[in-house]
């Protein structure tokens, strides 16, 4: 007995103590390997080596649990802006989220769904608002392109994550056929034609630059239509 009290006491004291921000952690570490519909109270809790009433200690529940690993995803997003320079500042920001949707393709989802508005993000959004404040970009157009870049940038990736894959032997018609068998029996030539188009090999990150650049060359062209506006003497 005392030998069984021994070994139980040396597991506990073995165990990483439990905190919100481990449950959080290992949540999404779950989500992950597991896929975001295998999440349960009970199945994270066997993750961490304990019961799941243990949890809720740090999180009130399933939706506690999910709002907080939209936490920890933002938190992966770096805070401070590498440059000052507001375009450098806006590509940045949207392939980072890009590329933080594609390390956890089960959990980005998260990103769009919750309702909720992190810390983490609105510390990142803050301090993005602040560099182009700061380069010029008046307030109104820098929350208009900061919210087109995050959500081009989720999005993008997002819609990337339901493309059909393509093999490194992809062809033609190897392409054709898993196009085909996606579209209607009796679609007419010329959608089977656009499907073709859309769905042909592709250079997602080439594609990807190209709406970044169309989005920031576009402000910085309506921007300059508006400067000589703005500094333009007063009619006498």
């Amino acid at each position: 007995m005392y030998a069984d009290r021994m070994t139980t006491g040396s597991t506990q004291r073995s165990r990483p103590r439990l905190t919100r921000e481990r449950v959080l952690r290992a949540a999404v570490d779950f989500i992950d390997l597991h896929g975001l519909d295998a999440l349960s109270m009970h199945r994270l809790g066997a993750e961490l080596d304990v019961r799941a009433m243990s949890l809720y200690k740090y999180v009130c529940g399933k939706d506690d649990v999910l709002d907080g690993v939209v936490d920890v995803l933002w938190s992966e997003i770096p805070v401070e802006p590498r440059t000052r320079d507001w375009r450098e500042t806006v590509r940045a920001l949207a392939e980072e989220l890009r590329a933080l949707v594609r390390r956890h393709p089960h959990a980005g989802s998260l990103l769009t769904s919750r309702k909720t508005l992190p810390e983490p993000a609105l510390r990142v959004c803050d301090a993005h608002l602040r560099v182009m404040r700061d380069d010029g970009v008046p307030e109104q157009c820098a929350v208009a392109l900061l919210r087109s870049a995050v959500t081009y940038g989720i999005g993008h990736a997002l819609a990337e994550l339901s493309f059909p894959e393509s093999g490194a032997a992809d062809d033609d018609v190897s392409r054709f056929r898993r196009t085909a068998a996606l579209l209607p029996r009796d679609a007419p030539d010329n959608l089977v034609r656009t499907a073709m188009l859309l769905c042909s090999d592709c250079d997602m990150d080439a594609e990807f630059a190209i709406g970044l650049d169309l989005m920031i060359q576009g402000l910085d062209a309506y921007l300059r239509t508006r400067r000589p506006e703005a500094t333009a003497p007063a009619d006498s």
